[in-house]
């Protein structure tokens, strides 16, 4: 009872992640490889805009106190 619940999820997540990759033109395989297509990839441009403006706690106190105003 227990396998054929896991299956059933594994299948539904399964089957759902490429229609998310479909929505930023990731139609092939190879295509999905791509840093823009994969969660690896958004989360280090993620990383990388949040290190850019935030390169010293100076300047992440002086952000905070810029978007609490």
């Amino acid at each position: 009872m227990i396998k054929k619940f896991l299956y059933t999820i594994a299948l539904s997540l399964l089957i759902n992640l490429p229609m998310k990759a479909n929505e930023l033109n990731c139609d092939s395989v190879l295509s999905k490889l791509k840093p823009s297509c994969n969660f690896i990839g958004k989360g280090k441009d993620k990383l990388n805009a949040f290190s850019k403006k935030n390169k010293t706690i100076g300047d992440t106190y002086r952000n905070i106190k810029k978007k609490k105003k």
